[in-house]
């Protein structure tokens, strides 16, 4: 078995020597004390019970801090989680850079060592029953800055991806410890009870599913079907192509990693591909109901994923002829490797009926027989289900006939 200094020599000798007070991240102040603290990396066999051992994430049970050597990032159209809210961090060793890809289609290349971090938390909200934790359904929610204020918010779980000295990615899961301070690793997964208040004073209890190593494998192997090599998911130029509001002001998040050193090959934001944000009503529902449907869909649904048997390609301009691009995307393609509820249900898109389309009665049932994605989803995202259904409302009507 390796040790963790051997697989610090292995991977880079200036990774035992890390100091915040030089790390690619910054925007803290000197008087900040997390900049006393070293990132440490740990390969599969030595991954550490505490996320705290890391040093990636720091929390008093009052604040919880992301690690000056990271840096925050968000996403035009990300994954729908339950409403939860998400902090999201980027860590790159010392002199590594990720190579950029400006196609919009496939992830950055990352360098060994490199952890992306993401944590999930919800708004504090009074629940009605003691088992369950209470929490404001949020629809949409652009996270800013490096910290979350633990008086208002309630962190639910914390994942890493990281990448090893071999290459690989290694997947870990940590839940935080009921008093905030730290969280545990939990390679099994966990289940959460939460009581979601949405705006409108309505509850829901749901049962938030922290997956298991094993689960993130299904949806983040993308190349090999969901049974091969982890891979990124959301960290594409298309969806990182924003405005982030890091501690020393706004800046797009592409120029800000290229002005930080840790990027290769970037040509410029505006030479960048840009993924629309699919609850910005002043964009087309065709952009919105692509990004949402890319963001939520495409890691199985492309032809490496888990779904590529089901013909339903939804990533990122999939292909460059219109029509097959239509009939990949689902408009009037009988569903391939799923039996659907019956009739009227024949297609996964009917242009014009939401209500016969398989695709929206997917997206709008929590049941097993009917849930997609499959894992990951406890509640239905109402807010995009209707952004949904108007697209497809939108669409010019017309009779699907079998093939």
């Amino acid at each position: 078995m390796k040790t963790r200094s051997t697989f610090f020599a292995t991977l880079c000798p200036l990774l035992l020597t890390i100091s915040l007070l030089s790390a690619c991240g910054g925007g803290k102040t000197a008087g900040d004390d997390s900049l006393a603290a070293e990132v440490k990396l740990f390969e599969r066999t030595t991954a550490p019970d505490k996320l705290s051992s890391w040093n990636l994430v720091r929390s008093d049970g009052k604040l919880m801090r992301l690690n000056a050597a990271t840096v925050a990032y968000d996403l035009n159209s990300p994954l729908f989680s339950d409403y939860s809210s998400k902090l999201r961090a980027i860590y790159v060793p010392r002199g590594g850079k990720i190579s950029y890809n400006g196609n919009g289609a496939d992830p950055f290349a990352f360098p060994n060592g490199a952890v992306i971090v993401k944590t999930f938390y919800y708004p504090k909200a009074a629940g009605s029953d003691a088992g369950y934790i209470g929490a404001q359904a949020v629809s949409h929610q652009t996270v800013q800055g490096d910290s979350i204020d633990l008086g208002k918010n309630h962190l639910i779980e914390t994942r890493l991806l990281v990448k090893q000295a071999d290459g690989s990615w290694l997947g870990l899961p940590y839940v935080w410890d009921d008093d905030q301070k730290d969280a545990s690793l939990k390679i099994g997964g966990a289940v959460k009870r939460v009581e979601l208040l949405s705006e409108n004073g309505s509850r829901q209890k749901i049962s938030y599913q922290v997956p298991s190593a094993q689960q993130c494998q299904q949806c983040h192997a993308t190349t090999s079907a969901g049974g091969g090599e982890l891979l990124p998911i959301g960290t594409k130029a298309h969806n990182l192509n924003k405005t982030y509001v890091y501690a020393a002001g706004a800046k797009n998040q592409l120029d800000n990693l290229n002005d930080l050193g840790l990027l290769s090959g970037y040509t410029g934001a505006a030479a960048a591909p840009r993924a629309a944000d699919w609850s910005d009503a002043s964009q087309t529902l065709d952009a919105r109901a692509q990004a949402y449907l890319e963001a939520n869909c495409a890691h199985c649904h492309s032809t490496t994923g888990q779904a590529q048997q089901s013909g339903l390609l939804l990533g990122f301009k999939q292909t460059a002829n219109p029509q097959v691009d239509a009939i990949k995307r689902g408009i009037c393609k009988k569903p391939l490797a799923y039996g659907g509820p019956g009739l009227p249900y024949q297609y996964d898109i009917v242009p014009g009926s939401p209500e016969t389309s398989i695709l929206l009665y997917r997206t709008s049932h929590t049941d097993s027989e009917s849930v997609m994605p499959v894992i990951g989803r406890a509640s239905n995202h109402a807010e995009a289900n209707a952004m949904l259904g108007a697209w497809i409302a939108a669409m010019a009507r017309a009779e699907c006939s079998a093939p």
